[in-house]
């Protein structure tokens, strides 16, 4: 156990940590809470979020907490607001370990480790500031907890399962805690076991919830009201079910799409691995893991607001069921080979659609970009392919532990590609960050810094020296220009397009990326 647990650990802070803060923060989430995060270390207010100047509603604050509390003591940077994401991904790693277990037997509890960790969404995810990977670590801790306690009768993890619960909802709000409820009410409610719910603990838990989660909603309901109950109930809840936020959206096949894509290269067990559950569902570990992932699958493909990032929190599930498919067909391949085969088949299919994704997306979104990236992509696409082929002829040879290894061995490969040849490329793109640092060693306090059609881009926010005013209209950027209030934010190509058109004089300050700053001596 403890060698499995130190390989585990080991493995995913190589492919987590390796470069973690080598890379500017990106558009649009991560330059989003590095601004929060920023603004609480300025202005000291750890209750209430302001973006460029302003209070904002957005998520609750304990990611940016743990965020301004490292760059107390590291500095306010990409490494700092990156840290708790990594290491929450490693943990919920050891905690997917521990549940596989606990279902099945260690083999499953190490494999799902492996699976989990190197499923192409959950790396990206932990290596970005972003939320749901903490949401993830805490759902999974919560469950592992009360399955315990469910199984084995100690009370004392029922009692801390209530801890992540409570933690959650000051990550992501309700829903922190819904999910594992729902979980855990249908699988009690097909075991005709509800009583279990009348167990003193749990009443105790929902005090534990209510005392560590709940102030800050009080607190701040108490600053600001009911403007502040509406993003409490409205835009952390109901409006992601009821309607589109910030554009997100897509068909109802949308997750189907998003697990093919999201949990490859380990996706195309998943057909048989659920069906092979639902077949079992009389079984606790079955029952329980299904009880998890089809109520949310539901929920999240009916919602109107769609982001992959929510069904991230599924991951370690699939990552068990997938592992149990590897221990049976290790326990007897020759009974298992034939739904193996399938799956293998199917896994050319997905490499195939991935190829053709990364081609057409680059191609049509960003065609200069796409330019220099193409020797880049093609090593990926390579060790794609590559390790594909490796795994399946594998297969169809009977080496079938290198079938296996070869799967995690080619995210690894791709994740150095990645950090120390893909991603300093993309870096040359990203402009906010470096024109910030040269804007900062010239403005003075009376020169102001504004931004005229630069896109969903925070970064220019938090890169910015100074609050910056956004300019809706070409009348509104020629009158800031002429009246000499400072510098202005603007694309290279919008630049292009109203250049005939600004104000005589006007100068470029500098240029980084596909972004510029303007300005008029």
């Amino acid at each position: 156990m403890k060698r499995n647990l130190v390989i585990l650990g080991l493995l995913a802070f190589a492919l987590y940590f390796f470069k973690l803060g080598s890379f500017s923060l990106y558009d649009a989430a991560e330059t989003t809470y590095g601004e929060f995060v920023k603004n609480i270390l300025k202005m000291g207010d750890w209750l209430t979020l302001h973006y460029n100047g302003e209070v904002i509603f957005d998520k609750p604050p304990l990611y940016y907490w743990l965020a301004a509390l490292l760059s107390q003591l590291v500095g306010f940077n990409e490494w700092a607001m990156r840290l708790p994401a990594a290491l929450a991904g490693v943990l919920t790693i050891l905690t997917t370990y521990a549940l596989g277990k606990k279902f099945y037997n260690e083999r499953v509890g190490f494999l799902s480790g492996i699976i989990v960790m190197t499923a192409f969404q959950f790396l990206v995810q932990s290596r970005i500031a972003e939320l749901d990977i903490v949401l993830t670590l805490f759902m999974t801790l919560a469950i592992y907890l009360w399955y315990d306690w469910y199984s084995s009768g100690n009370k004392r993890s029922l009692f801390l399962a209530f801890f992540p619960l409570s933690l959650g909802l000051l990550i992501k709000g309700l829903l922190a805690i819904a999910l594992p409820a729902c979980a855990v009410f249908l699988f009690l409610f097909f075991k005709k076991e509800l009583n279990k719910l009348l167990d003193p603990l749990v009443l105790l838990g929902l005090l534990v919830i209510l005392a560590i989660g709940l102030p800050w909603y009080i607190i701040e309901y108490l600053i600001h009201g009911k403007v502040f109950l509406d993003f409490a109930l409205g835009f952390l809840f109901l409006s992601r079910f009821g309607g589109v936020v910030s554009g997100h959206t897509g068909p109802w096949y949308y997750y189907f799409l998003t697990l093919l894509l999201g949990f490859a290269p380990w996706s195309h067990f998943l057909p048989l691995g659920l069906w092979r559950n639902w077949k079992l569902r009389t079984h606790d570990s079955e029952l329980l893991t299904l009880c998890f992932i089809l109520p949310a699958f539901i929920v999240f493909s009916i919602a109107q607001t769609k982001i992959p990032n929510y069904v991230l929190p599924l991951f370690p599930f699939l990552a068990i069921i997938v592992a149990q498919q590897w221990d049976t067909f290790f326990a007897d391949p020759k009974a298992n080979r034939r739904d193996f085969l399938i799956s293998n088949l199917f896994f050319a299919v997905v490499i195939a659609l991935i190829f053709i994704g990364v081609i057409m997306l680059g191609n049509s979104n960003y065609p200069a970009q796409y330019s220099v990236l193409l020797p880049s992509l093609i090593a990926l696409a390579a060790v794609l392919v590559v390790g594909g082929l490796i795994s399946i002829i594998s297969f169809f040879v009977g080496a079938y532990w290198v079938s296996f290894t070869a799967l995690p061995t080619l995210v690894f490969l791709i994740a150095l590609i990645l950090t120390v040849q893909t991603l300093p490329i993309v870096e040359n793109f990203k402009g906010a960050k470096p024109l910030g640092q040269e804007l900062a060693k010239v403005i003075t306090d009376k020169d102001e810094v504004a931004a005229f059609e630069t896109g969903n881009r925070p970064s220019v926010v938090l890169h910015s020296p100074k609050t910056v005013r956004f300019l809706a209209r070409e009348a509104a950027l020629n009158s800031f220009l002429l009246a000499r209030r400072g510098y202005v934010f603007t694309t290279v190509e919008e630049y292009e397009k109203i250049k005939p058109r600004l104000p005589y004089g006007v100068k470029v300050f500098d240029k980084k990326g596909d972004l510029l700053v303007i300005y008029k001596p």
